[in-house]
């Protein structure tokens, strides 16, 4: 007789890395930072696709409370020093990016501009993802704790994949939306993997579960959420 599969808990979130420290619970000084002009550039263009019409009610939902807050400004954090951890796709990544979409250009060579300032992280493996995925994928945080812009009323992340990769199965605890930069596979709660293209937005509700995988090409996503702490 076989046995139940054994369900997936809630510390299984998986594009977040700081779970043994986590964030602190007054919302960071806002107001009179100075934000950069490459990471507002990637800031406008993330929300021109997110606040679209044709972007999932949800989607658009939950994005509009992110960029209310985004009005304020958080506190500009340059890294000064080569993180350890560069990711060689993200090169690859955005050349495809800006063959696959046009209109995402500035957000493109805004990304460029930040590649050196980004602070990859690998996070940790989990069901059914792909082998080696742990030295196969990297996260940055672009806004949110330890973000070059750094608050805690928000948190808006870039996860890049290898080629033939698939990130595990995992419980999301954030409502969460998701815009992919490059195309790939998506499973949502246990739903049927579809097809999804360079600018297709989606939203993934909290306490449901996720997963992404992609092929010859590597995979560059986007994904933000409203910190609880905020609510």
């Amino acid at each position: 007789m076989s046995q139940a599969p054994t369900p997936l808990k809630r510390s299984a979130d998986l594009l977040l890395n700081d779970d043994s420290a986590p964030i602190r619970r007054q919302v960071s000084v806002l107001g009179g930072g100075f934000r950069p002009r490459a990471l507002q550039e990637v800031l406008n263009a993330i929300g021109d696709v997110l606040l679209s019409s044709q972007a999932p009610v949800m989607a658009s939902y939950i994005a509009g409370k992110i960029y209310q807050r985004l009005e304020k400004r958080g506190v500009a954090r340059r890294i000064d020093t080569a993180t350890p951890l560069k990711p060689e796709h993200f090169d690859r990544a955005l050349s495809n990016l800006h063959a696959s979409l046009p209109r995402f250009a500035g957000g493109a060579t805004g990304l460029a501009e930040l590649n050196e300032q980004l602070s990859w992280r690998s996070g940790r493996t989990g069901p059914f993802a792909s082998l080696r995925f742990e030295q196969s994928h990297a996260h940055a945080i672009v806004v949110g704790p330890h973000g070059l812009e750094e608050r805690s009323d928000v948190r808006l992340g870039l996860t890049l994949m290898a080629p033939y990769s698939r990130f595990p199965d995992h419980v999301q605890f954030h409502s969460r939306v998701f815009l992919l930069l490059s195309g790939g596979e998506v499973c949502l709660d246990d739903s049927n993997w579809f097809r999804a293209t360079a600018g297709t937005v989606f939203f993934n509700e909290a306490g449901k579960k996720f997963a992404m995988r992609c092929t010859a090409e590597p995979l560059l996503a986007v994904w933000c959420h409203v910190e609880d702490t905020a609510l």
